[in-house]
Parts: structure tokens; C-alpha cells; sequence
């Protein structure tokens, strides 16, 4: 009965560990990339002096909202709103181009890289929201850009991935997996352990 218990200890004691090690790990798979980044469970996207709120979902099948990588190809829907008052009073643009390497490969032929482009707007309601049908899965960079009126620029990057399994996609099914095995054999061993103990005859004094 002692070994019974404490397997059960050890099976309880992994089980939190996992969990534990499952909660660490989540914010530094979103933190992974450039300007996006999860903090206390909204996307933020930092721009210069400023922040914006990053939502981005999916619309076939199940709605999948996502920060960074994209689950798989097709229409796309991504919203931007400001957080900072200023940014409401400046004009908000997006590219999105195919990643080829980097910033200085880009400037060769930027137009012939991009698959999404929209002129800088001032939005009053401080929200741009945007579709774009991914046909192609690979490596994408985001390119943020927001103008004031006296014609100062500040942009943001963020590389993602569409349609591709990532490293930390796979380390947190693996969790999920890990999580599961950990948590059906802890049950098997509390409830043998319980049979075990209900099977055992009383002690019986003189």
C-alpha cells in the first residue's frame, strides 16, 4: 500500500510539473517573433512609442484567432486598433510581403515580394481591419507602418508563417499530449490505489 501511495505522490507531483512546464512555455512560444507578443492573454503590437491590439482569425471551418502563425492557407481577417490615444490621430498602413530573407533583400524589388498592400488612413475609430486570402502556405513578414500629420513614420515587423507546422506549434502538442498521458495514469493509479485499500481486510484486535 505505501509503494501504491506514493506512486500516486509521484503521478500528482508530475502532473503539476507538466502543467507548470506547459504555463512557462506558452508566452515564449508567442514571444517568439518580432513586433507581436502576448501579454496577459491579448496580442500586442508594438510601434515605436506606441502599442496596438493584434487580432487575427480564420473563418473557414472553426474560427481559429491566432497572434502570429497562421494554422493553414485561405481567407484571413486581421484587425489592428490602437491602445495609445495617438495613434487615433495618425494614418495606419499594411504590408504583408512573402519573407525573402530579410530587410535588404527586400528593398531589390519590394513590390514584386508583396501579396497585400493598404495605403496609410487615419481611422477615426482607431480600428483597420483587413482580409487577405493566403492561396500559398510559406514564410510571410508583416509591416506595420504609422504616419503622423508632420510626416513622421515608425513601422513595425513581424515574420509568421502560414500553413506550416512550427517548433513551438509542435512542443505544445506534444504538452497537450504529455499532459494527457500524465493525467490518465495518475487517475489509474488513485483509483487501483483506492480498489486496493477498499480490498483489504480491517485489521481485526483481540
Amino acid at each position: 500500500m505505501k509503494g501504491l501511495s506514493l506512486k500516486s505522490g509521484l503521478a500528482a507531483a508530475a502532473l503539476t510539473l507538466i502543467a507548470a512546464v506547459g504555463v512557462n512555455l506558452a508566452p515564449s512560444a508567442a514571444l517568439a517573433h518580432g513586433g507581436v507578443k502576448l501579454e496577459q492573454d491579448e496580442c500586442v503590437l508594438r510601434i515605436g512609442p506606441n502599442t496596438m491590439h493584434f487580432i487575427g482569425y480564420q473563418r473557414s471551418g472553426e474560427e481559429q484567432e491566432f497572434c502570429e502563425d497562421i494554422a493553414q492557407t485561405g481567407p484571413t481577417v486581421i484587425a489592428l486598433e490602437a491602445v495609445s490615444e495617438e495613434l487615433r490621430d495618425m494614418a495606419i498602413g499594411v504590408r504583408v510581403i512573402k519573407d525573402v530573407g530579410g530587410e535588404a533583400n527586400e528593398k531589390g524589388d519590394l513590390k514584386a515580394a508583396t501579396v497585400f498592400f493598404m495605403e496609410p488612413k487615419v481611422y477615426r475609430n482607431g480600428i483597420m481591419t483587413f482580409e487577405h486570402d493566403f492561396k500559398d502556405a510559406g514564410h510571410y513578414v508583416g509591416i506595420v507602418t504609422v504616419r503622423d500629420d508632420l510626416g513622421n513614420e515608425w513601422t513595425s515587423r513581424f515574420p509568421f508563417t502560414v500553413g506550416l507546422y512550427t517548433f513551438w506549434g509542435m512542443i505544445e502538442y506534444i504538452l497537450y499530449g504529455v499532459g494527457f498521458v500524465a493525467l490518465v495514469v495518475g487517475m489509474w493509479l488513485a483509483i487501483r490505489a483506492k480498489a486496493n485499500k477498499a480490498a483489504q481486510p480491517a485489521d481485526v484486535t483481540a
